[in-house]
């Protein structure tokens, strides 16, 4: 069975929302994201979103390992989300891990 072109972009936009996911967390909004890996496996990162009146701040945070599942990736990336919001976090567009 051969896959035109638009079937291959309607499975690629599939793939793309299934591996993202957003939560609200105490007046935060997390966006957690998954990228599956060349040599397996999945990494993880999360968005941090602060609504106000002047529009929205993100920043960004790297999850620091890998994952033998996608799911397992998002729930890591919300859970890393909720700590970061639980302990305070520096804002800014993209944040490292440590």
């Amino acid at each position: 069975m051969f896959l035109g072109t638009a079937d291959i972009r309607a499975l690629e936009c599939v793939q793309r929302i299934a591996m993202k996911t957003r939560q609200g967390y105490e007046g935060f909004v997390i966006e957690a994201h998954a990228h599956e890996l060349k040599d397996g496996g999945f990494s993880a990162e999360c968005f941090i979103e602060e609504h106000d009146s002047a529009g929205v701040n993100v920043t960004q945070f790297y999850v620091p390992r890998t994952f033998a599942t996608i799911d397992s990736a998002l729930e890591a990336a919300l859970e890393g989300g909720r700590q970061k919001i639980d302990t305070g976090f520096e804002r800014g567009p993209i944040v490292g891990n440590g």
